[in-house]
């Protein structure tokens, strides 16, 4: 049945976000640890793209079916990239200590940024596991003060830092900035779902029957 096939996508989804949160959380920690989870997120990510095509094959789903199977391959995807910019951080974050690069309290603004976009993250799979609008809209609502924080570690960057501890210091901050874009990437995705509006820059462009 369809059912089951759309239990066994969801757990290997739960796996994969479980993996990635864990990333988010060590790249500031552990580049061995970070890189460890990253190698299981990219074969669930082949397993979940194997999955929804068989799916689709077999079952030939019907409309909210297929929107439900879709939603979940580009989540799938979403996730996998997170998981790429959690392993960026913890490379460059690395680097930064074996190099004993010293920033300062902008170590502080570093770690503030992981803590709002792995907020970001939990948030809208809650979102998507418990197919909650509301919640996936305060995620897209909570984007623009992560961006603003970005900016402000890049511009302290630059001034504050010799140019390739900048660089490193600035790659991290945008890292992290993207892990909170693609958060909202699927909380668009969630919205859609649930209400069938097309959510974009925080504006609903059209509306489908969900």
């Amino acid at each position: 049945m369809i059912e089951s096939r759309l239990k066994d996508i969801q757990a290997n989804l739960d796996e994969m976000y479980s993996l990635t949160l864990e990333m988010i959380d060590l790249s500031l920690e552990s580049y061995e640890e970070t890189i460890k989870r990253e190698e299981r997120v990219n074969e669930l990510e082949i397993v979940i793209d194997e999955l929804v095509v068989e799916t689709i094959a077999l079952f030939q789903p019907e409309a909210g079916y297929l929107r439900e199977i879709l939603m979940c391959l580009k989540i799938n995807n979403d996730i996998e990239r997170i998981a790429d910019h959690a392993e960026n951080v913890a490379r460059d974050f690395k680097i930064l200590r074996e190099k004993n690069f010293q920033i300062g309290d902008l170590e502080e603004d570093i770690r503030l940024i992981r803590e709002l976009s792995k907020k970001s993250f939990v948030e809208v799979y809650s979102s998507f596991k418990n197919r909650d609008p509301e919640l996936a809209l305060q995620v897209i609502k909570s984007d623009k003060a992560i961006d603003d924080l970005r900016d402000r570690i890049l511009n302290r960057a630059v001034k504050a830092l010799e140019t390739e501890i900048a660089l490193k210091v600035v790659n991290i901050a945008q890292n992290f900035e993207r892990v909170a874009d693609l958060s909202t990437n699927i909380a668009e995705d969630v919205i859609f779902i649930t209400k069938g509006e097309i959510v974009k820059h925080g504006k609903v462009f059209r509306f489908l029957q969900p």
